[in-house]
């Protein structure tokens, strides 16, 4: 390599450096879902990525597939976890609505770590994790829905 080109591949490197090239972070403009806009329109969104998997089972790219799905439905989660339920906001201030906060979000955990098991798991090609990882996250989603969306 010459040394003149050798310069201009380090300053091209360096004015990279400068320019802050960073990876992308994802947006809601970057992912194929919507963006909620409340709380019940977020958990709408979380559930039909995961009933849509159901459909890929038939699908020779189905791991691979369900892998992206259920990242994007990370996405959802963690985008979700910015609302309260509308049962919390109606508490009156005081003791029971901290602890029912601090629960809401104990449960929103759970579920963004069940989503990342379950995209390991399809990562993995393990289909008893993933169908495990399933029965665990509907397990988390019927105690939030006991606790926090009676009207369902």
């Amino acid at each position: 390599m010459k040394k003149e080109s050798f310069h201009k591949l380090i300053t091209l490197v360096a004015a990279v450096g400068l320019l802050g090239v960073a990876p992308h972070a994802r947006s809601g403009e970057d992912t194929k879902e919507p963006e909620a806009k409340d709380m019940e329109e977020a958990m709408d969104l979380m559930s039909g990525s995961l009933k849509r998997l159901r459909r890929l089972r038939r699908d020779p790219d189905r791991w691979t597939k369900s892998a992206a799905l259920v990242a994007e439905g990370s996405q959802i989660v963690i985008a979700s976890m910015k609302w309260i339920p509308k049962e919390i906001e109606e508490l009156p201030e005081g003791p029971e609505k901290i602890r029912a906060l601090a629960d809401s979000r104990r449960l929103m955990g759970l579920t963004l770590a069940g989503y990342a098991e379950l995209e390991l798991a399809f990562l993995a090609q393990d289909e008893e994790k993933a169908e495990e990882t399933l029965d665990k996250l509907k397990e988390i989603k019927a105690e939030s829905h006991e606790k926090y969306n009676k009207g369902e």
